[in-house]
């Protein structure tokens, strides 16, 4: 017996405040998912806010390219994170401390 486990990753636009919510895990499955919603945040096209909460897993390479679309923001406007899940809190300043203050984390946001 084999089981398959197949993640998900939905992308919901944040009415009012603008910016985007994401559901479920980035990893290997959803990468594409990921780097689509990711594109318009870094070239300002949306604003540059992601709403984390209902994000249950990160792999370091979503982290990664999170990193990536935030540093591609045009100054000096910073992405800013709404409750992201602990594991990216505690992987950001490993990966890239010094590119940190392109992005602010709000811990307090709304959905």
């Amino acid at each position: 017996m084999s089981s398959s486990h197949t993640t998900q990753l939905r992308v919901v636009r944040l009415p009012g405040q603008g910016g985007l919510q994401m559901i479920g895990e980035v990893d290997l499955s959803t990468r594409e998912v990921w780097r689509t919603a990711l594109e318009p945040v870094a070239v300002n096209t949306v604003p540059g806010r992601l709403d984390l909460a209902r994000l249950s897993f990160i792999d370091t390479h979503g982290t990664t390219m999170l990193l990536d679309a935030a540093q591609r923001r045009p100054d000096p406007t910073p992405l800013t994170l709404t409750r992201p899940p602990t594991i990216l809190l505690r992987v950001l300043p490993l990966l890239c401390p010094a590119e940190r203050a392109k992005i602010v984390i709000d811990e307090r946001g709304t959905s």
